[in-house]
């Protein structure tokens, strides 16, 4: 019995739906039935009553669903430990980076570590609801990642310890030789732009604190979708659109000419770059890099 398979059986238990349990489980429905079908099939015996609303549990399974949670929870922490014990034997440590990050403040970060010889380190690029996984889930011990005003105005959970390490201003670019494009297409009040996912937190960004500014007049033309900003950055050299991206990216084309910073006539906004960890027991390696960043964090 895997553990993916009691985790599907507790999101139906605790969801009493096939599809919810299949969206809380990332996974098709669908491809989610199947799933359940065929632990069915290992197990030898219907686990459900599929003529129910909400679905119902047989007598199987009813009679032994707090054994289920429990093992569940178990078998996850027995996994955890045996990761962090791994990363402590190894002196391994794992950090979790939004991907604009990655190319500009966590090489600082690694080389603080460098200066320890006997440290490894793992850097894993990913979007900010993926970093934040891999921090619940103990597969990251560090995760830098960039916060909202309002999010850093606010007090971490209990669960979390925060270090603002800096913060930086998110503007819109495009290409400097390309700007009587981009003036003829504003003057007939379109606004050709490079645009992030509605559900990525840069594009949540956009859509929330950046777009309301924008005149109503101005037709904004969405000419092409990316979650990566160093994508958006060469959308916007290649004057495909106006791409809004953090400064530290944007800032050696910006000096060269290459790119135009476009935020005196339209709106940028401030992005906070933090680090966050889980609460609680660290190994020395930890307690070293999160010593060196509270170091270099303003006042």
């Amino acid at each position: 019995m895997r553990l993916e398979w009691l985790e599907d059986i507790v999101a139906v238990i605790e969801t009493g739906s096939f599809n919810a349990a299949a969206t809380r489980r990332n996974i098709t429905q669908p491809a989610f039935s199947r799933r359940i079908r065929a632990i069915e099939e290992y197990i030898g015996a219907e686990l459900f009553d599929r003529d129910r609303k909400p679905v119902g549990l047989k007598l199987a399974i009813s009679a032994q669903q707090e054994d289920i949670k429990r093992l569940v929870t178990q078998t996850k922490e027995l996994v955890y430990e045996l990761r962090r014990h791994g990363r402590e034997t190894n002196n391994r440590i794992v950090i979790a980076s939004q991907h604009a990050i990655t190319a500009t403040r966590a090489p600082a970060i690694v080389e603080t570590l460098s200066k320890r010889i006997d440290v490894s380190v793992r850097l894993r690029s990913a979007n900010r609801d993926e970093c934040l996984a891999l921090l619940m889930t103990k597969q990251a011990d560090l995760l830098l990642n960039y916060e909202s005003a309002a999010e850093a105005d606010t007090r971490a959970e209990d669960y979390f310890e925060r270090a603002q390490i800096d913060t930086e201003r998110f503007i819109p670019v495009f290409a400097s030789s390309s700007l009587n494009l981009l003036n003829d297409c504003y003057a007939r009040g379109e606004l050709p732009i490079v645009a992030y996912p509605s559900d990525a937190f840069l594009g949540w960004i956009f859509n929330e604190e950046l777009l309301p500014q924008i005149r109503s007049g101005e037709f904004v033309r969405r000419k092409v979708e990316t979650a990566l900003t160093l994508a958006a950055l060469q959308f916007a050299v290649n004057a495909v659109g106006i791409a809004w991206v953090p400064e530290s990216i944007a800032r050696d084309s910006i000096r060269s000419g290459l790119l135009f910073d476009l935020s005196d006539v339209l709106p940028s906004t401030v992005l906070t770059v933090s680090a966050l960890r889980l609460a609680g027991k660290h190994t020395d390696i930890e307690e070293f890099l999160w010593k060196e960043i509270l170091n270099h964090c303003p006042g």
